[in-house]
């Protein structure tokens, strides 16, 4: 079983994770004239990740120049940069997509006064704090899990299994379908080394919980938010 690699993210600009209170209202203006309205995920001094309503709007624009981004905070006045759409990606939801956005450094005002965006937007948010779950407590469920790869009945193996599946609901409820078959087939792996899981195989498991957990957490935040 190939393991995936673990790839270490070095950020220029720390991310902000706007909520009610700070959400700010981001259109792109293309340079076709097409103006494009984005729910923003996360952004930061440099850009931002959002998703919009329509993929077919962005396809012909990847890597290409944003002629302006206009950005509204609450109880700010807006301003705006130019920018380049760094990459698309389609979501689960049908006709949306995700979509990278790199600004520009310098922003101005409906006045033309020129200032540093990230400036404004460090004035406009905070960094949100990130909370992390010791690996461990990932670990530490699937240890304490019955271990139905030693069970020799295969009625009640197939009965086992299923309830150790389930519990893991909170992780998988968002995974695409090869992720939710690529954690499981961890899983049965994980149970099948037990207690000496492969080190590899253990740093794999732990991420796909953190990311999944993730995906998870993002969804209830977002129902919250209604």
């Amino acid at each position: 079983m190939e393991l995936q690699k673990k790839v270490v993210e070095r950020r220029r600009h720390p991310r902000y994770y706007p909520d009610r209170t700070n959400q700010p209202k981001v259109n792109l203006i293309l340079n076709g004239g097409e103006k494009i309205s984005i729910d923003v995920v996360n952004i930061s001094q440099g850009g931002l990740l959002g998703y919009a309503s329509s993929i077919e709007q962005f396809i012909n624009y990847r890597l290409q120049k944003i002629k302006v981004i206009e950005l509204t905070f609450p109880g700010k006045l807006p301003y705006k940069c130019s920018g380049k759409i760094l990459r698309i990606q389609p979501t689960r939801e049908q006709q949306k997509c995700f979509c990278a956005v790199q600004f520009a450094e310098n922003g101005y005002d409906d006045h033309q006064n020129h200032f540093d965006i990230g400036e404004k937007i460090e004035q406009s948010l905070h960094p949100s704090e990130e909370i992390v779950i010791p690996d461990q407590i990932f670990l530490n469920r699937i240890l304490k899990a019955e271990n139905y790869m030693k069970i020799k009945d295969a009625k009640r193996e197939s009965e086992v299994r299923k309830t150790v599946y389930d519990s893991f609901d909170d992780i998988t409820d968002e995974l695409s379908l090869e992720e939710k078959w690529w954690f499981f087939e961890m899983v049965d792996e994980m149970k099948r080394h037990e207690p000496e899981y492969p080190g590899e195989l253990k740093k794999a498991f732990v991420n796909l919980c953190r990311v999944g957990l993730e995906q998870s957490m993002q969804k209830a935040h977002k129902l919250d938010d209604y």
